[in-house]
Parts: structure tokens; sequence; C-alpha cells
């Protein structure tokens, strides 16, 4: 039986995001650090990459342990300098719940670029349009729960508990992080995904809902109705419909006006977050702007 390896817990050397002297236009809200080049399992082929964390206010002036969302596509989620096509703004979003009380740390971790789509499944298929994807999804959730959260739990007042962390991300990492949350229950006590890409799955996430083991996360899932395209939003529904006959507490919204982009998921993340952060308030659709 061959053990996988694993590189030690990082003893990251955190840094001020945006830097002072970056000499561009930055959008990030509230405090923000970066650390550089984190890899995770030897021999997984995952790249190194930068990992960066929102922490609440007053996190300095206080003993307090929060809750933790780790999110998928973490370049695109605090600054329009790192995004693709404009930032999700879970720092604004965060800092206006703190101000009703309910904060929390939010880790962004960037994807791979070229590789993302093999991060993002746990599953290896030849693809015409895609090209053969060798399916690294495992290596990845490994990388989350065996490298970036021991770091956080080290460098940070975490609350380590499950219940107490998320997983969440859109499009591909919606798929990751649904996958993430029915296969690691142990690790992620809720689930983020906005539009995610069920059918990049070709079924199996459908078949992983009908037999996993049936547990207290808590499933946020959303989909914008305009997203119609390869069925996602009758994909959404299904996959929804299933976990709650199973027996899941889910959370599930559609978007009139959402389609699929960055600004509608920036448009339903503050509701998702809150009801991370307090299962009392359930997120109702938003008012399309």
């Amino acid at each position: 039986m061959c053990l996988r390896q694993y590189l030690p817990v990082p003893k990251a050397n955190w840094e001020n995001y945006p830097p002072a002297d970056s000499g561009q236009p930055h959008t990030v809200v509230g405090d923000v650090w970066v650390t550089r080049n984190i890899t995770g399992a030897i021999g997984a082929g995952l790249s190194k990459r930068d990992v960066y964390v929102y922490l609440p206010p007053g996190y300095a002036r206080s003993r307090k342990r929060y809750p933790v969302l780790y999110m998928q596509d973490g370049q695109n989620i605090f600054d329009d300098a790192l995004s693709f096509v404009g930032e999700w703004g879970c720092d604004e979003a965060a800092e206006a719940l703190a101000q009703q009380g309910l904060s929390c740390i939010i880790v962004g971790i960037p994807n791979a670029g070229e590789a993302r789509m093999s991060e993002y499944s746990p599953w290896s298929r030849e693809s015409k349009r895609y090209g053969n994807l060798n399916g690294q999804g495992e290596a990845y959730l490994d990388f989350i729960t065996r490298t970036v959260k021991p770091m956080m739990d080290t460098s940070f007042r975490t609350r380590p508990a499950a219940k107490d962390t998320g997983i969440g991300g859109s499009s591909l990492g919606g798929l990751i992080a649904l996958y993430g949350a029915l296969t690691r229950p142990n690790d992620f006590g809720f689930c983020m995904a906005l539009s995610a890409s069920i059918w990049f799955s070709f079924g199996k996430l459908f078949e992983l809902a009908r037999k996993a083991k049936l547990s207290p996360t808590r499933f946020y899932m959303d989909m914008g109705q305009r997203e119609g395209q390869g069925g996602m939003l009758s994909d959404a529904r299904q996959l929804h419909a299933l976990l709650r006959g199973r027996g899941f507490d889910v959370a599930y919204i559609e978007d009139s006006k959402g389609i699929h982009n960055e600004s509608s998921w920036r448009r339903r993340f503050p509701a998702a977050l809150q009801w991370f952060l307090n299962p009392k308030v359930r997120p109702v659709p938003p008012q399309a702007k």
C-alpha cells in the first residue's frame, strides 16, 4: 500500500495585501493578507499558488475565534486587480455582516489556470472539447484539508470544527465544493455552491448524492434563471430535490435575472454568507439590479 506523502504544514510568511507600493488600483476592503507559493502533496502534480485571507474587523484587538469559509477561484473574490472579469466583493459582504455581529475569516485559494478543470473535478475523462482531464479533485481537496486548513488553524484564531468550516465556489468551483462537502463531512459543515456546473460530472454527482452518508452539513445552492444552457437550471433543481429528499438541510434560490458571471455571484453572495454565519436566516432570492 502506497501512502501519499505530504509536505509539512507551511510556516507561512504573511504580508499585507495589497502591497503599499503596488502602483496599481485595488478594490480591497478591510484587512486582507497573503502568503506566497504554497503547495501541497508531494507528487500530486498541483502547482504552487498564493493564498489570500480576509480577517474580520477587530481581529487584532480581540481573542475571539472565527468560523472560516474556504473559497475557490480565490483571485476573483477580493480585488479587481487580480480578478478575471471583476471581483465578487466577498470582503465588502463580510464587512457589512460584521456590523451586524456576524464575523468570519474568508480564505481565497486561486485556481491553477489551465489545470482548473482538472483540479475542480475528481473524475478523469477524455473530451474533444476540453482535452484529457486527469481528475485531480481528490488531490486538490487534500491540499485544502491537509495543507491550507492546518496552515490557517496555526496562523489565525479559527474555529477548526467542521460545523464552523465552509467550502464554497461558483461554476466548477461550486462543483468541487459540492463534492467536497458530500465526501468530507468531517471537514466541511457548510457548502456554498453558486451556479454549480453539475453537468460537468456527467451524472456522477447525482449518484454520489444518492449514496452519501447523511450528515449535518448544510448546503446553499443557487442558479440564475438565465443559465438554462446545457440544463444547468434543471440540474440544480434536481440536485436540490435529491438532497432535500435525503434529509440534508438545503437552501436553494433562483435569481430571475442571474446569468453565469461574477456580478450575479456578487449579488447573491451576501445572503449565502449570512446563512453560513446565522442558520436562522435562510436566504431569499435577490432583487435584480
